[in-house]
């Protein structure tokens, strides 16, 4: 009977109870936050003294904050993150698909130091490095630019982790076969395994876009001026030590929630996917 079809029925039902149950836990502060930026001002936190329908359903509705937000300097702070993360991405996914094979492919002295060096930078707290990277980027004359932005995030340690271990899970045969054909390590990375790892450039994308999307310590310190605002600090600054537009906060907030969901929602297949694959080899 512990076979049965009722009890493995029962089991199932059981399984997505409880994932719903989290995921319901989970996406509720996101529920709130999106509703709240559609409340006036007056009632946002009426209600979050006691939980109830009306801290879940807002009795009314405005766009003042919206308005408000798209009025400000939000626009331009989507605008360049948008640009910051499409150019992070594009760069990332060639230079870490690069150094991925490479480190799949080609024996050459220190392979394995250096690999556990790539493998250390994701584990390494990006605080750690902010004043000698700042120190870089000033001696360079790029700060308050996109380079400064752009350029710091394009080798990631995980990604070259992803495209290595996918390369290397390609047969050796298929290699040696191109060089018999006289094609070169470029052709044969853009021709042959590069167009084989649909799944890898679809979660590196993913990964570089979420982190730049999210990027707010390094944007503020290396680019603070107006023009190159990105969308978590043009966030952040609706809360000063004077005062705080929460209406307007939250409106923000909102907007980088939904954009940064459309990628995710795409592409989270694949990211699951290739993240899967990568722990079995």
């Amino acid at each position: 009977m512990s076979g049965s079809p009722a009890r493995r029925l029962a089991l199932a039902t059981l399984r997505y109870a409880a994932l719903v149950a989290v995921a319901t836990l989970l996406l509720l502060p996101i529920y709130w936050l999106v509703t709240a930026s559609f409340r006036p001002s007056a009632d946002i936190f009426a209600t979050s003294s006691s939980f109830g329908w009306a801290t879940l359903v807002p009795e009314r509705l405005t766009l003042a904050h919206w308005r408000e937000a798209w009025s400000g300097e939000l626009p331009r702070a989507v605008a360049n993150s948008l640009f910051v993360a499409l150019a992070t991405v594009a760069l990332g996914v060639t230079v870490n698909s690069l150094a991925g094979f490479a480190f799949a492919v080609f024996d050459f002295p220190f392979k394995r130091v250096l690999f556990a060096i790539v493998l250390a930078t994701f584990m390494m707290p990006f605080e750690s490095i902010v004043i000698p990277l700042y120190v870089l980027v000033r001696g360079l004359g790029l700060t308050d630019t996109f380079a400064a932005l752009i350029l710091p995030e394009v080798a990631s340690g995980l990604v070259i982790f992803l495209f290595r271990q996918f390369f290397a899970a390609v047969p050796k045969e298929l290699y040696e076969a191109a060089r018999v054909d006289g094609a070169s390590w470029l052709q044969i990375w853009w021709k042959l395994t590069l167009p084989l790892s649909g799944p890898t450039i679809a979660t590196a994308s993913l990964m570089l876009f979420v982190h730049q999307w999210d990027a707010f310590f390094w944007p503020l310190v290396a680019a603070p001026g107006p023009e190159r605002v990105v969308v978590q600090v043009a966030v952040a600054r609706n809360v000063t030590l004077e005062v705080a537009n929460w209406g307007g906060l939250f409106a923000a907030a909102s907007t980088a929630i939904l954009v940064a969901l459309v990628p995710f929602l795409l592409l989270q297949r694949f990211y699951l996917r290739t993240v899967t694959a990568a722990s079995e080899r």
